[in-house]
């Protein structure tokens, strides 16, 4: 589907197959089917039309909600262990060294789990990894002489977030519709940016209480991996391009992922 805003019909032929050709690739007109803009219904294309599709269609509404929730826990919990290491660490440069190597790691491995597991799977596996480093971390273990079992377990845990924070963008372009991703890709963006101003505060939260900043980040991690099981894969699931197909596929599936790749598997 190819939009041109400003450029007539024959422009617009022109155009594709001067792509096609700089792609190496045959186009021929007979196959492109063009759409006047002045036969789409004027409410469609406007703002406030697309304002209340999030209250028409329950299903859009209550994605976008999840996944503002599923940014503003993984922008606190970035955010919170990138300012925290000073407090963790009895050596705060060996502690921003091991996590900048550790973040690294995060990334190289948050690929292939998310081609083999899918964008959910992987990032509920985060979120639960994260929650259960958070948890382990509060016991009182020394492995050695400046190291504890607790630097050792955030360590994981702020892997684990860190690749979150690295794919969350990847599932929310593939979960909303083309109609509405920039709408629901802002306010994604609006919600992490609340976490990341609430993340430099932790160091407060370690110097109160070590178990009880472990306490939050874990509920919230674990909180975070429970609303993954709400929202369905992206994994070779075709992306919805409106707001109506998103609540289509969630009536006419019961919200199974497998049902929704095999009905879309028939479709094509």
């Amino acid at each position: 589907a190819v939009v041109s805003t400003q450029s007539t019909g024959e422009r617009a032929i022109e155009n594709l197959k001067w792509l096609a050709k700089l792609n190496n690739s045959s186009l021929d007109a007979i196959d492109l089917e063009l759409t006047d803009r002045e036969q789409i219904p004027e409410e469609q294309a406007t703002f406030i039309q697309s304002l209340k599709d999030f209250w028409v269609y329950k299903e859009l509404a209550i994605q976008t909600l999840c996944q503002m929730w599923l940014w503003i826990v993984s922008g606190f919990v970035y955010y919170g262990f990138s300012f925290s290491w000073g407090s963790l660490s009895s050596n705060m440069y060996i502690g921003y060294l091991m996590a900048a190597v550790g973040e690294v790691i995060a990334y190289i491995l948050m690929v292939p789990m998310l081609d083999k597991m899918g964008r959910k799977w992987a990032n509920m596996c985060f979120f639960f990894i994260g929650s259960a480093s958070f948890l382990v971390a509060m016991a009182d273990v020394k492995l050695g002489s400046e190291f504890t079992l607790t630097q050792l377990s955030c360590l994981i845990g702020s892997m684990a977030i860190a690749a979150v924070f690295g794919s969350i963008y990847l599932y929310t372009m593939e979960l909303a519709p083309t109609s509405h991703r920039g709408k629901i890709l802002g306010c994604c963006s609006f919600a992490a940016r609340v976490g990341a101003f609430m993340g430099p505060q932790a160091p407060l939260l370690f110097s109160w209480s070590n178990i009880g900043a472990l306490i939050i980040f874990a509920v919230l991690s674990g909180s975070a991996a429970l609303i993954l099981f709400r929202l369905p894969d992206t994994g070779n699931v075709p992306t919805p391009s409106t707001a109506a197909e998103v609540q289509a596929r969630r009536e006419g599936t019961g919200g199974g992922d497998a049902t929704v790749a095999k009905n879309e598997a028939v479709n094509c």
